[in-house]
């Protein structure tokens, strides 16, 4: 699965299986000729009040999430800039900027995504390295491999990025958070590093050839990236697998899930065979892995938490919907337009039978990227006591809003994505906070390993 569409289709946890336009996100244009036409700038002033005014008057909780301040007055100094007719992807440079001050991982502007396709499809190669952040800085999330003739050139993992084309990492992971949506700059900037070739290209046009300066053990090395390359990743059957089980030693398994993103019934099927081997297996500590985990259908996370509950449980404990045009249903039967609907939420989920949920000890690893579905399974575990959150608080808040709506921009036709409701966790707290594990671990990214996994492996010991 692709893991922008997953994060993309995170935020609609609870919803129908209609095909309404503002559900639909990735739409063709309608008029191609767009991509290449210059917008005038009086049209480009209007795209940049319609993407504030759409957010505002379909965001759950608007006024408290956005900085109403500072993005007013960034639209102002926006619109001084913009002096002259852009195309899609020069506005986008200027508009997508504000994305970050929604202070919301489910709203923000879509990067200009037919241009990005045409430029793929003509053969100029995205980034083709995994990468991850850790306090401003970049490194490789796995080693490659390259094959010339008879030698083989290897970038090993976790060595860090210093520069892309002249750029210090730095710069490129501070200047990219302002284009993605994210509750705060952590996790904006984790973001980053999860959508790294779509931000590279759409903030700042890198495609197809990169210079790229590397560090690894204090030495300093520069390799030229282009598209002829086949660079091949030394780790590839797990981490690009949605589910992953493995037994790491007698009586200890880990389950990686990638994303719940995943076609229900297909979920339900794989995640029963994994937890029969588990069974099989003898296992009595089970290590589940969400850490890149953007999120995606909460049925999989139900699917996957009834397997660890021993009595019935709650994923949320209630759901507020900001009402407009396309959610107010048949007629308008919900309300009006700007109506604020508050539901307690009161489904309980019944637990597998005893013969197939796992009894034993259960670790859930979270990080700065875990997110939406990913969170609400994570409160779930912990607010029902299912097991011990391990790793870093999330970059996200616990109480996540939900349920994406997307509208284009009137002109310029840019995609917005913005959410509409906001889900309370299980124990009903409304404190705006991350989710805080049971037990902190610190990353280390340069060494390569991965120091959450060695702790939980010391606590079974």
């Amino acid at each position: 699965m692709n893991p922008l569409k997953a994060f993309l289709i995170s935020t609609v946890l609870f919803m129908s299986g209609c095909a309404q336009s503002h559900l639909d996100i990735f739409p063709e244009l309608k008029d191609p000729s767009l991509m290449e036409r210059k917008i005038s700038v009086a049209e480009l002033h209007q795209d940049i009040d319609a993407y504030v005014a759409g957010v505002r008057a379909r965001h759950p909780d608007f006024e408290r999430y956005a900085d109403e301040q500072a993005l007013q007055q960034r639209v102002l100094e926006l619109k001084q800039h913009i002096d002259q007719p852009l195309t899609r992807v020069e506005f986008f440079r200027y508009v997508g900027q504000l994305s970050h001050l929604f202070n919301d991982g489910h709203s923000f502007l879509l990067w200009p995504y037919h241009e990005y396709g045409a430029a793929v499809a003509a053969k100029q190669q995205p980034f083709p390295f995994a990468v991850k952040e850790q306090d401003g800085a970049l490194y490789l999330a796995r080693g490659y491999d390259q094959t010339v003739v008879k030698n083989t050139q290897s970038l090993p993992v976790g060595s860090q990025i210093v520069s892309i084309n002249g750029i210090a990492a730095e710069q490129i992971i501070a200047q990219a958070q302002l284009y993605v949506g994210g509750e705060t700059q952590r996790l904006r900037d984790a973001f980053v590093a999860e959508r790294f070739p779509f931000m590279l290209w759409a903030v700042f046009g890198m495609l197809g050839e990169f210079e790229l300066e590397l560090r690894h053990d204090a030495q300093v090395f520069t390799v030229n990236i282009t598209s002829e390359q086949q660079w091949q990743s030394q780790t590839v059957q797990a981490v690009d697998q949605d589910l992953d089980l493995q037994i790491l030693q007698p009586g200890l398994a880990y389950l990686r899930v990638g994303s719940f993103d995943v076609e229900p019934e297909q979920f339900a099927a794989d995640i029963a065979t994994h937890f029969a081997a588990i069974k099989q297996q003898n296992i009595q500590h089970l290590i589940i892995d969400i850490r890149d985990n953007t999120g995606g259908n909460t049925d999989t996370a139900t699917e996957l938490a009834s397997y660890l509950a021993d009595a019935p449980f709650k994923l949320v404990s209630q759901v507020t919907e900001r009402l407009n045009e396309d959610n107010r249903g048949w007629f308008g039967y919900k309300g009006s337009v700007g109506d604020i609907i508050v539901t307690p939420w009161t489904d309980e989920v019944k637990p597998k039978s005893e013969a197939k949920r796992f009894t034993g000890n259960v670790y859930v690893l979270i990080g700065p990227v875990t997110y939406s579905a990913a969170i609400v399974f994570a409160t779930t575990v912990q607010d029902n006591r299912m097991g011990t959150l391990v790793g870093e608080p999330t970059g996200g808040y616990a109480n996540q809003t939900a349920q994406g709506n997307l509208f284009n921009l009137p002109h310029s036709q840019l995609r917005a994505y913005v959410a509409t409701r906001l889900l309370v966790r299980p124990n009903g707290a409304t404190a705006v906070t991350s989710v805080v594990p049971d037990i902190w671990v610190q990353p280390d990214m340069a060494s390569g390993s991965d120091t959450a996994l060695t702790k939980i492996k010391e606590l079974v010991q």
